[in-house]
């Protein structure tokens, strides 16, 4: 198609679109595959979902155009982006939360490319008084924008996650107290013993009694 109109121009830009959409369609699959935790595998179905409604939508702008999707046209840019994330998870080999925080880098990148794609296009569409099709390429980049911002807390929650020190309490730990020998003495004295110990000790205690009267 050449780009020497404005209207071509536009239909040029929806066909990028279409074919990033259904690239991204298909890797959103192998994230939901892919993903570690159940939240990430539902966010990328729902994104799975939104993403399939969005090609509908673009299907009807052509439609209100009175166009069709370039044939044989492959948007190179979505292509780089779904090969980037793939190798990354092949080569790399990244697991758990760091897996997850690596799936949803690559699913903002995309989102922020399809942003950049439905903002020309709107201004096109603009300009050329194509309401109907302002209106259609204005709920997908809604919908896109909405999803960015999922997208971008759900990795600070992963991130904050990933990076918590985890801190173990160290055991206390009892000090043995040591008994003295006198202490030990008493603790294994028989009642017998007791008693000599006693009568003993009463017995000392009278001769120092009748040494001082003797003094005196």
């Amino acid at each position: 198609m050449p780009l020497d109109t404005l209207e071509n121009t536009l239909a040029h830009e929806l066909s990028d679109l279409h074919s990033a959409k259904n690239q991204f369609a298909k890797a959103l699959q192998q994230t939901v595959k892919n993903a570690d935790s159940a939240a990430v595998k539902q966010m990328a179905q729902e994104h799975h979902a939104e993403t399939l409604a969005q090609i509908e939508n673009l299907k009807k702008a052509f439609v209100l155009l009175g166009q069709k999707p370039e044939r044989g046209l492959v948007c190179k840019a979505a292509q780089g982006l779904v090969e980037e994330g793939s190798s990354t998870l092949k080569e790399e080999k990244p697991k758990g939360a760091i897996k997850d925080i690596i799936l949803l880098g690559s699913s903002l990148r995309i989102e922020h490319y399809e942003i950049a794609g439905y903002t020309a296009a709107i201004s096109l569409a603009k300009i050329l008084g194509k309401r109907d099709v302002v209106a259609l390429l204005q709920t997908n980049l809604k919908q896109g924008l909405a999803t960015a911002k999922k997208l971008e807390v759900a990795t600070t929650e992963l991130l904050k996650s990933a990076s918590a020190p985890v801190t173990a309490q160290p055991a206390q730990v009892a000090t043995p107290k040591v008994a003295t020998p006198k202490a030990r003495a008493a603790k294994t004295a028989t009642p017998a013993m007791k008693t000599v110990v006693a009568s003993s000790n009463n017995s000392s205690k009278g001769k120092k009694s009748a040494a001082k009267k003797a003094k005196k």
